[in-house]
């Protein structure tokens, strides 16, 4: 009877274990549909950062939001001299595009900050058209706004336009003096802001390159960029 009984036991362990191989094989898959879940979570966790910045982003400290009004450019909340709220202003370009246009900082707030007048001014013979007006808005928006500088800034032409019979300001770096300073608008070489015989100049290589060039003195001049 044990001998009997011995053999029964044997056999059901026999029917309950399973192979080697059928080990090794669960091993392998569990190990495949752990990986296949670390990837799902990781795609997650990327698609909800990337509806994140769609929303809003960050940037030292401020808070971009896309303008979903008009489809163009960025709000962003800016606090004014420790206010308890912001005011909320827009940029049409993202802080993080504009990054390696050159500027030196501090020579850009010196022309501005404790100025009484600014002048953009452009060249007539350049033939411009109404997409430097939009750098020249920018920085007009900036820079005039009553809670930030509140300088008035006019526009004007480096030349007279020949033919023209409207009142034209007449501006050259020649003017941009005391506490009046001369920002020229104009296309060139390279994308940067810089000084050159007294002016503040605002280049481009394009007229589009222009705008970003422009959003880069004022995100500069008033602190969120370096």
């Amino acid at each position: 009877m044990n001998n009997n009984s011995s053999k029964k036991e044997k056999v059901s362990s026999e029917k309950h274990s399973l192979p080697k191989k059928d080990t090794k094989s669960l091993g392998k898959v569990a190990v495949v549909l752990f990986l296949i879940l670390a990837v799902v979570i990781l795609f997650l966790i990327w698609s909800s950062s990337s509806k994140m910045d769609k929303l809003y982003f960050e940037y030292n400290g401020v808070k971009f939001t896309p303008n979903t009004a008009t489809g163009v450019g960025y709000k962003l909340e800016v606090y004014v001299n420790e206010a308890q709220f912001p005011v909320i202003m827009s940029v049409r370009n993202s802080p993080k595009n504009i990054e390696d246009i050159s500027i030196d900082g501090v020579v850009a707030r010196e022309m501005i900050e404790y100025k009484s007048q600014i002048y953009v001014t452009i060249n007539p013979e350049e033939n411009l058209t109404g997409k430097t007006t939009v750098a020249a808005k920018e920085i007009d928006y900036f820079i005039e706004n009553p809670f930030l500088y509140d300088i008035p800034v006019n526009s004007a032409f480096m030349s007279a336009i020949v033919g023209s019979a409207a009142e034209q300001v007449i501006k050259t770096c020649a003017d941009s003096v005391g506490d009046t300073t001369v920002i020229w608008l104009r296309l060139g070489d390279e994308t940067a802001v810089f000084e050159e015989n007294g002016c503040l100049v605002v280049q481009g290589t394009d007229e589009m390159e222009l705008i970003m060039a422009a959003d880069r003195l004022v995100l500069t001049v008033i602190g969120i960029m370096q």
